[in-house]
């Protein structure tokens, strides 16, 4: 018998309750029923348009932006980018490790979200309306800045998710809405370049309005979220909390399946994201504004993935509904190989689909990270929820990392993004990274999750004893003195 069990065992008889248990924990006792209210779970979803739009480009504009546009060489674009996003993973665990240290009547999660505003406004301005001619040194400072901002921003708002419930399916439908504030931003900022060619702007131009139209959103969602939304006040004692937690945490093992997971589910999109426009272009012979249209599509099609993984995780539980996700995912995308060139009908139907299983991963491994959390406090007494989502949020980085490594890998290969024509050699690669490194890894992340043992079940009665224990209370009560 795991503590987990011991601990509900203990609840049942303290309280005189008569509740099956069996070798998964709890299956008579009750889970928790608070919703999260519509007007807190919109306005808790708001910052995620400026999260998002930003999150974009990062992820795929200003690469290619800053090799095409501002004359870096695409050589060094990917050291930068990749050297960036490195430093950027070992800044998470120190915010993660700050945050559970964190005590203010404010919140915890609630205070770095707030001080995130000011260190993206000012970097995002200097990102998106970079001179002509900036050096690698100018992208480099100034996309370290926006990358320790955006850790800023990420961890705290998934951190403050993770407890804005505690029930199991609310707290999917808490990160299946924020999966959607997410894609609503990125459809946001994805127009703006097509809205800005179709007036007569200039592409360029198209980007530094997108980096206007975060400045913008920034202080209007961070705010209203601060206003409307409580926080869970954690009783845990801070002086406790250690930074070699954070690898106390990396050895679980249901940590290790999620994190596998998320950085093997993660690399499919993030290569897909940092090739998106040169396979398409150079291997199908599509338009930059054909290949935008498309990359819409494929974000419109995760509002309609979104609701869908959430129901399913449901009716089938988490970490089963993810496996089956990433297996959908990959079957569908390998289609994109066979789409016929200059075809823009059958490629912008066949980008959809592969948008629907995308929203899964992200939406359902925050959500089973923080069911985690929810064990590790019953079983230390510690709240470090703040140290588990900066772990899962380094391994989606280190992710995507790898992802824009792909652009330095391919120009040691012969590539060249600026030629009119490329070799038959430089294009197979460009196609053999594009289509075959996403289904491998997008299959690998699902054998990750196949030995997850936190069920339903084994989660209701951890909430059981949290509650007997008097370490669950609601969001916005006060602490008892």
């Amino acid at each position: 018998m795991n503590i987990v069990q011991i601990e509900s065992a203990w609840y049942v008889a303290a309280n005189g309750n008569l509740a099956e248990l069996t070798k998964d924990g709890l299956t008579g006792g009750a889970m928790s029923t608070k919703h999260v209210t519509w007007p807190r779970l919109l306005a808790f979803c708001g910052p995620c348009i400026p999260f998002a739009a930003l999150g974009l480009p990062l992820s795929v504009t200003l690469s290619e932006y800053y090799v095409t546009y501002i004359g870096i060489s695409l050589w060094m674009v990917g050291v930068v980018f990749m050297a960036v996003k490195l430093i950027d993973i070992a800044v998470d665990p120190v915010i993660g490790w700050a945050m559970d240290r964190t005590r203010t009547r404010f919140g915890r999660f609630k205070l770095w979200m707030a001080l995130c505003l000011p260190v993206l406004f000012v970097s995002t301005g200097f990102m998106f309306l970079a001179p002509q001619g900036a050096s690698a040194l100018y992208l480099g400072i100034w996309l370290l800045v926006i990358y320790v901002g955006f850790s800023m921003a990420a961890l705290s708002q998934s951190s403050w998710g993770s407890v804005l419930t505690d029930d199991y399916d609310e707290r999917t439908k808490v990160f299946a809405f924020w999966q959607i504030g997410n894609i609503v931003g990125l459809l946001c900022v994805a127009l703006i370049p097509v809205v800005a060619q179709a007036i007569g702007q200039t592409y360029q131009t198209g980007v530094q309005w997108m980096g206007i139209f975060i400045m913008i959103t920034l202080p209007l969602t961070i705010g209203i979220a601060l206003w409307i939304v409580p926080e869970k006040m954690s009783d845990a004692p801070t002086h406790e909390v250690r930074l070699a937690a954070y690898f106390d945490m990396i050895r679980r093992p249901n940590v290790i399946r999620v994190l596998l997971a998320d950085l093997l589910m993660g690399l499919a999109p993030g290569i897909m994201g940092a090739l998106f426009f040169f396979y398409f272009m150079q291997t199908k012979g599509l338009t930059r504004f054909e290949c935008t249209i498309a990359m819409l599509l494929y974000f419109v099609a995760g509002l309609v993935g979104a609701p869908l993984w959430n129901w399913a995780s449901k009716r089938f539980s988490k970490h089963r509904t993810l496996i089956a996700s990433a297996i959908i995912f990959a079957v569908v995308y390998s289609g994109l190989a066979f789409v016929p060139a200059n075809n823009f009908p059958v490629m912008a139907v066949a980008v959809f689909l592969a948008g629907i299983p995308y929203a899964a991963y992200l939406l359902l491994t925050r959500s089973l990270m923080a069911d985690i959390g929810d064990e590790v406090l019953l079983e230390t007494g510690h709240d470090q929820k703040g140290t588990l989502m900066s772990i899962l949020s380094a391994t989606t980085k280190l992710g995507y990392a790898f992802s824009v490594l792909t652009l330095s890998a391919l120009a040691l290969l012969g590539f060249d993004n600026k030629a009119a024509h490329n070799t038959p050699e430089a294009l197979f690669w460009v196609e053999a990274f594009f289509i075959g490194l996403p289904v491998i890894f997008l299959l690998l992340g699902a054998w990750a999750m196949t030995s997850y043992d936190l069920t339903p079940q084994r989660y209701a009665a951890i909430q059981a004893a949290l509650k007997a224990k008097g370490l669950s209370r609601d969001p916005g009560s006060p602490r008892p003195h």
